[in-house]
């Protein structure tokens, strides 16, 4: 058993300063350290794979990341680590418990099966694991091998957190009392019929125009990606191929940690409603520079045009009731030019809920640029505001 700042206080001097996840009774004493300790930021993540795509995020501006949660979670992280993390390059430190561990102490039923198939998920994902370091000599040597692994293989390395790994630490801080507004309202601003709205194309084709190539514009999984490829391939676009959901996690990681760089996330209803949570946390933190535009055409386009159930849905209410500070509605494609001038300029955390029809150009191409490249030509646009 060691204390947390025994293995805190090195990770932080690797680098190792900015902390997500979701908590465990094992990582208390993890979680309570970083929050009372100067030199650390911790962000409470809703689930455990926007907590990956927030630390990926994070790791685009510069900084090393670390994501901690219960083995419980690492199903709902599984999507994110092989679909965003390893397709991008991006090595993030994870650490999980293993709760349930066979042989161990009596658990709760819920852990009895993931405790036996952990190691084994994180081999089948092809992830360099180590059990966490259970005495202070063995601390240095097990970030050297994390830290030497992840710079070497850009990919992320995970401990595996037995139970009495950590001292028990009792959190110090008093946490913010929450602010809250009982008079919350919005009125949605759709005037057209649906077969007269626009479809997503034009939309893109206006927001690079009014943008231009000084924002970071995350488009989320699916035709959304390709079709701003199409429209023009920049370096300040990442186009995010699966990771269904994430892209707003992943924008948000970018603009936490880039104040003075605006970032947009440009995401679809199919994905946004899979992955609702994360909009608690944009409206927890509520990032000046970040905007989250949604093009809600109330289909999964890219796999055929099945329905989605935002036909009666105020995404502006919800947005509202979030707690983000600016919050738009309109079907109409000149609206949203003047809205996108206005919000260039504002500062708050902005979300614009566009309503349009579904379809796509008819030889809809893919990106040519590979994943790998996106992500280095966009991490070196990022880090260089």
């Amino acid at each position: 058993m060691i204390t947390a700042d025994k293995f805190l206080t090195p990770a932080r001097e690797l680098g190792f300063n900015f902390f997500t996840g979701t908590p465990c009774s094992y990582l208390k004493p993890f979680i309570n350290y970083v929050i009372d300790t100067d030199g650390f930021d911790f962000i409470d993540s809703v689930n455990e794979g926007d907590a990956i795509a927030i630390a990926a995020g994070a790791t685009v501006a510069g900084k090393r990341a670390v994501v901690m949660f219960q083995n419980s979670g690492l199903g709902n992280a599984v999507n994110p680590i092989t679909s965003l993390t390893y397709t991008f390059n991006l090595p993030v430190m994870i650490i999980t418990t293993l709760r349930g561990e066979p042989g161990g102490a009596h658990d709760e039923p819920q852990h009895e099966l993931m405790g036996q198939i952990t190691t084994e998920m994180l081999e089948t994902m092809r992830l360099k694991w180590a059990y966490f370091p259970q005495t202070d000599a063995e601390v240095i040597p097990a970030l050297k091998l994390a830290d030497e692994y992840m710079k070497k293989n850009h990919q992320p390395f995970v401990f595996v957190m037995r139970k009495d790994d950590i001292a028990d630490y009792k959190l110090q801080k008093k946490p913010a009392p929450s602010k809250k507004d009982f008079s919350i309202s919005h009125t949605d601003h759709f005037e057209l019929e649906y077969k007269e709205r626009t479809t997503r194309t034009p939309v893109l084709e206006v927001m690079q125009k009014v943008l231009g190539q000084e924002v970071a514009v995350v488009a989320t999984t699916g035709k959304t990606g390709r079709e701003l490829y199409e429209v023009g391939d920049l370096k300040n676009q990442f186009y995010m191929v699966g990771s269904m959901g994430c892209a707003l996690a992943f924008g948000f990681g970018i603009a936490l940690c880039k104040p003075n760089l605006k970032v947009i996330v440009v995401d679809g209803d199919g994905a946004l409603l899979m992955r609702t949570g994360s909009m608690a946390t944009v409206g927890a933190f509520k990032p000046k520079n970040l905007v989250h535009l949604l093009i809600d055409n109330e289909a999964h386009d890219s796999t055929g045009g099945q329905g989605t159930v935002t036909g009666g849905i105020s995404f502006g209410a919800i947005a509202k009731g979030f707690g983000y500070e600016q919050v738009y509605s309109t079907d109409l494609l000149s609206k949203f030019e003047n809205i996108l001038n206005e919000v260039k300029a504002n500062n708050g955390a902005t979300f614009i809920h566009l309503k349009t029809q579904k379809g796509s150009p008819e030889k809809l191409g893919r990106p040519k640029v590979t994943p790998a490249e996106v992500s280095v030509r966009f991490a070196d646009f990022v880090q260089s505001k």
